[in-house]
C-alpha cells in the first residue's frame, strides 16, 4: 500500500489552475520520477505532495491520513523535501545548514545527540560535501551549493524523500552520483523517493516508476519500459525521436531524429 497518496487533487496559483482532479499512487519503496515539459506541472504536483502548497479541491493522504489535517513537525519526521530554488539565511555555514535537516527528531531543547551528528555526518559524506564543512553558504557555486541541500535533506533521515529537480546547476558526472545516491539509498533502506527531473534519459535509468505530465495532466504512468514511447515523447516533450536501448542499463534512451 502507498503511503503518499492524492485524491482528485487540484493545485494554482492566483486564478490560474495549473494540476486537475489527479489522482495519483506513489509506489511504496520505490524511486519515481515527475517528467515532463516546462511548465507543465510536475513542481507544483511535488509541492502539492508536499504540502507546500494548499489543494484547492481534492486532498493528499499519507498513510489514509489528509496531509492538511497533520502537524507539521509530524509531517517532517517522515517527509523530507527539497524544494526548487532554496533560499539560504544570510551568513549561515555548511554545517549549520545541513545539521537544521535534523530538527523534527529534536526535543523542545534542540539538545543535540550522537544520532543528529552521524546522521549530519553521513549525509555530508554521501553527497561528498564534508570537505565543505566551514564554508559559507554564499562562497559556494551553483553545484556545490546544490550538493549541500541535498545533504540536508539527507540528514532529515525520513522515509519519504521528494526533491524538485535536485540535479540542476549539477555537471553531469554530478548529475549521475546524485542519482545513483538516490538509487543506493532506495535499495539499502527503502527509502520512497519523487524525484522532478528534466532528462528523459537518467529518469529511464535510475527511477522504477514514471509519472509523464502534460498541461497539468497524468498523460502516461508505470515502469519506464512500459511507457516510454516515440509517441510519448512526441506528446510530452513535442520531439521527434527514436527509442534505442541504454547500452549500459538496457533502459529505454532517447535519440533526438
Amino acid at each position: 500500500m502507498s503511503r503518499l497518496r492524492t485524491q482528485e487533487l487540484s493545485l494554482g496559483y492566483d486564478d490560474r489552475d495549473v494540476v486537475r482532479n489527479l489522482d495519483v499512487v506513489i509506489p511504496d519503496g520505490r524511486v519515481t520520477a515527475i517528467v515532463g515539459a516546462n511548465a507543465c506541472g510536475k513542481s507544483t504536483l511535488l509541492r502539492g505532495l508536499a504540502r507546500l502548497l494548499a489543494p484547492r479541491a481534492g486532498a493528499v493522504f499519507l498513510d489514509d491520513t489528509a496531509l492538511a489535517d497533520l502537524r507539521t513537525l509530524d509531517v517532517a519526521k517522515v517527509l523530507g523535501l527539497l524544494p526548487q530554488s532554496p533560499v539560504a539565511p544570510d551568513g549561515i555555514t555548511v554545517a549549520d545548514l545541513v545539521s537544521r535537516g535534523r530538527y523534527p527528531h529534536q526535543g523542545w531543547f534542540r539538545r543535540w545527540t550522537d544520532r543528529d551528528h552521524d546522521a549530519v555526518t553521513r549525509a555530508m559524506a554521501a553527497t561528498g560535501t564534508a570537505d565543505l564543512i566551514d564554508r559559507p553558504i554564499r562562497s559556494l557555486s551553483g553545484g556545490q551549493r546544490q550538493r549541500v541541500w541535498v545533504a540536508m535533506a539527507l540528514a532529515q533521515d525520513t522515509d519519504l524523500l521528494l526533491l524538485d529537480e535536485p540535479t540542476t546547476f549539477l555537471d553531469i558526472n554530478h548529475q549521475v552520483e546524485l542519482l545513483r545516491l538516490l538509487r543506493e539509498l532506495n535499495e539499502e533502506s527503502g527509502k520512497t523517493i519523487v524525484v522532478v527531473l528534466h532528462d528523459l534519459n537518467l529518469a529511464c535509468r535510475f527511477c522504477d516508476h514514471l509519472i509523464a505530465m502534460s498541461a497539468g495532466q497524468i498523460v502516461a504512468e508505470g515502469a519506464p519500459t512500459e511507457v516510454v514511447t516515440a509517441a510519448l515523447v512526441e506528446k510530452v516533450f513535442g520531439l521527434s525521436c527514436l527509442i534505442v536501448p541504454d547500452p549500459v542499463a538496457g533502459t529505454p534512451m532517447i535519440v533526438p531524429a
